[in-house]
């Protein structure tokens, strides 16, 4: 996607490295002197650049758009990047690789910020379909949560000689009758409105002690707590059940004496339980400078996994 709107546009495309990437001074001393005009990337990536105070108009002045996808966009961060950006638009989209990438997008502005805790990725692109469905593939209610579901001209028509089993393509209950070629994401949502909300993947759900838990839901509450800057919730694992939640959180006064990390996960702890129940609350909390990234902008969950005993 990149390449291809850099060369219609006559545009110089900055892609930046993983090794660059690990390197904070360097990464924001390249980006400073780039003179970029629109970026794309994860929100996981934009929140560890928000950590930088310098990450702003002043740094960019010549940046006009923002787009964002492979992700959920938190309110949190669309806010400050309409502060630190305030001429620039902000664009969310969605769509799997499966679907040519981008199927729905939608301007972010403050309105649609406070209309409610989780950002609409868009509306489906011409020609498009987006829809939600339950365990049994068919249609929910509008409005209603389920495993989202596309179709139209963009989807491709399967995996190139894959005979492995299920692949989330195939026929599906149309919701205007009969059926439809269309893809399974993983991803959960609903559709307002016309409007398409994607709330995180199908297997970021986790049975803990009998309860079914939505990690992505008890990572945008500890996002939203002041000074925090980035979060991810893992199941710690024991004979291959979840028998706890590890909360690894950015935070400008990490590294810290212990003593203050204990008072500062209290503090966590006692903010999260007006909204959580207590066996969603995390037992163990670290903080860090930034969440490590992926080659794709993501955070590595599997690195956080491995900072653990």
């Amino acid at each position: 996607m990149d390449l291809y709107l850099s060369l219609t546009s006559g545009g110089t495309l900055l892609s930046l490295t993983a090794d660059l990437i690990a390197r904070p001074r360097d990464l924001f001393a390249r980006l400073y002197e780039s003179d970029l005009t629109v970026w794309v990337s994860t929100p996981s990536f934009v929140r560890f650049c928000l950590a930088d105070p310098a990450f702003g108009e002043l740094s960019l002045p010549n940046l006009k758009r923002l787009v964002f996808c492979g992700e959920t966009l938190s309110v949190a961060t669309a806010r400050a990047l309409l502060e630190r950006f305030p001429k620039a638009e902000i664009w969310n989209t969605y769509g799997p690789t499966e679907t040519t990438v981008a199927v729905t997008s939608l301007r972010i502005d403050e309105t649609i910020c406070a209309k409610g805790a989780v950002l609409p990725v868009g509306y489906p692109a011409e020609g498009m379909r987006v829809w939600a469905v339950g365990e049994d593939g068919y249609p929910v209610a509008g409005g209603e949560v389920g495993e989202l579901v596309i179709a139209g001209p963009q989807l491709s028509p399967g995996y190139l000689r894959r005979t492995d089993g299920p692949t989330g393509f195939g026929p599906l209950p149309n919701p205007g009758g009969g059926s439809v070629f269309a893809y399974r994401t993983g991803d959960r949502g609903h559709v307002t409105g016309g409007l398409v909300y994607c709330e995180g993947r199908v297997d970021r759900q986790v049975k803990l002690h009998g309860y079914r838990l939505e990690l992505d839901e008890i990572e945008h509450h500890i996002r939203a707590l002041p000074d925090v800057t980035d979060a991810a919730v893992l199941p710690m694992l024991r004979d291959g059940t979840a028998d706890y939640l590890a909360a690894f959180v950015g935070h400008p006064n990490y590294g810290d004496e212990p003593e203050e990390d204990f008072a500062r996960a209290q503090a966590i702890r006692q903010c999260l339980s007006s909204d959580l129940p207590a066996y969603a609350i995390p037992r163990v909390f670290r903080f860090v400078s930034a969440l490590p990234l992926t080659a794709n902008g993501k955070v590595d969950r599997g690195r956080l996994a491995r900072w653990l005993p």
